[in-house]
């Protein structure tokens, strides 16, 4: 059994009924009965699977997966292992753009391996300028916001 933390919808799923629910919301925190215990599980360790460079729902006929299969986006309630695919069509753009359309921002432009949301760039943003929280203390909250 499976639960979402993030979903206003309470209640237990299966694996394949928490992944088709989250198909459109592939950063929410699911947690797994283990027999003794909820534990924190990932989407991707779930099968979940996030393709960009194409339409949301649109699967790619040729995806292409990230660097060793490991991808971590950053969002304002959590760092997440992601298991990210990219368009390799033949009239793909390159991978920074793909991201940057997905409203992902990578934190290099050479291979990257990890993104920000929109959302965190926009809460950062906000709580530096109005409670001057450094990078630092922001990331800080983040992580223990993730595993405390």
């Amino acid at each position: 059994a499976y639960r979402c933390k993030d979903c206003g919808i309470g209640g237990l799923w299966c694996q394949s009924c928490v992944i088709s629910a989250h198909r459109f919301n592939p950063l929410h925190r699911i947690e797994g009965w283990n027999g003794e215990f909820w534990a924190r599980w990932s989407l991707k360790a779930l099968g979940l699977r996030i393709q960009v460079g194409h339409p949301p729902g649109e699967a790619c006929p040729s995806p292409q997966c990230a660097p060793n299969d490991d991808f971590i986006i950053l969002d304002s309630d959590s760092v997440y292992e992601v298991g990210l695919d990219y368009c390799n069509c033949e009239k793909t753009v390159p991978a920074i753009q793909q991201l940057l359309r997905a409203r992902l921002f990578p934190a290099t432009i050479i291979h990257p391996r990890s993104t920000a949301t929109s959302r965190v760039l926009e809460t950062f943003q906000m709580l530096s300028h109005t409670g001057k929280v450094s990078g630092h203390e922001f990331m800080v909250a983040i992580q223990r916001r993730t595993d405390n």
